[in-house]
């Protein structure tokens, strides 16, 4: 699913009205914080946990870099709960980041699906001191996946098949899995899919190779592995349906601190988020996977240089 030209050029609008009314927020200090500078040519990049969040973190860092941006790392920071303060706190200035999952962080009620919905609410929901620049047509979405196996002996299509078997499923995550709007609670309310806590398993490497060895060998009988892992194709894995849109949109989208925005930033970055892909995201997630893949750096400079984003854009 890819967010429409037409709703990218209303949206700078009303970007622009939701920046100048929204207010901050406070937050907690996960990594110690730190004091803004005020040169906007300076920033630091940071990542998520898992492979993908640090190959697009890189992918930023590399092109900004490439621009005349004098760039920190930050990466592996955690899960959403810790780096999102971060940002706001100024130890890191920017992060990859996806849109109905950063929708659903500021507005767990959120009623809306579509790609250009969520963009919109999500202008509306982040706090002044939050800004995101253009989406990218890349899409990394959570699903529910479960083995070729499984899916046979229980005739699993969907979300709601696999919700008939619940007493029967024991499901790994991420911790924040158990309690997010999307997780468990979700499921629940949106396919009757129970999973009590004692059937849930946390695995804490976002979809990694842990949850799927989990997967594979039977620890769990499903899963919440990202759409763009390789290991969905690898394992023959199924990824059950979700025809009621219980994981929203989520398009790959730079999440800065105001304060940082700049012109040039969003010029550099959103040149990058029109020439990436989601099949770029798989190409690139199946080359940093396994013990013979490439560092997620790697991966990225490949990308940058096929691109021709390790040339400057800026004048």
């Amino acid at each position: 699913m890819n967010v429409s030209r037409r709703a990218l050029a209303t949206l700078t609008v009303v970007f622009a009205l939701t920046t100048a009314l929204s207010s901050g927020c406070g937050s907690s200090n996960p990594l110690g914080g730190g004091e803004i500078s005020g040169d906007l040519r300076s920033v630091v990049v940071g990542s998520a946990d898992f492979p993908e969040s640090k190959i697009i973190a890189e992918i930023y860092a590399q092109t900004l870099e490439a621009n005349g941006f004098t760039v920190g790392r930050q990466f592996g920071i955690g899960s959403r709960e810790t780096y999102i303060p971060a940002v706001q706190d100024h130890s890191i200035d920017l992060i990859p980041e996806y849109t109905g999952n950063l929708l659903q962080y500021f507005d767990p009620g959120t009623d809306v699906t579509t790609p250009d919905g969520v963009l919109l609410a999500l202008f509306r929901a982040l706090p002044g001191d939050l800004s995101i620049l253009n989406p990218s047509p890349a899409e990394d979405k959570d699903t529910v996946a479960v083995t070729a196996q499984t899916a046979q002996r229980w005739n699993l299509t969907t979300i709601a098949d696999l919700a008939a078997h619940s007493p029967d499923v024991k499901f790994g995550a991420p911790s924040e899995f158990l309690n997010r709007s999307e997780g468990l609670p979700g499921l629940n309310q949106a396919y009757g899919l129970d999973i009590p806590e004692s059937n849930f398993v946390a695995i804490s490497d976002g979809g990694g190779p842990a949850t799927v060895r989990a997967l594979t060998d039977g620890t769990v009988t499903a899963a919440n592995i990202f759409s763009t892992s390789p290991a969905i194709a690898q394992n023959d894995l199924v990824v059950l349906e979700d025809p009621k849109n219980n994981f929203l949109a989520a398009n790959v989208v730079p999440l800065v601190s105001s304060q940082k925005k700049s012109d040039d930033l969003k010029t550099v970055l959103d040149a990058v988020s029109a020439a990436l892909t989601t099949e770029d995201l798989i190409a690139m997630n199946t080359e940093t996977s396994g013990n013979s893949g490439i560092n997620p750096d790697e991966a990225a400079r490949k990308w940058v240089q096929d691109k021709g984003f390790d040339e400057p854009l800026l004048p």
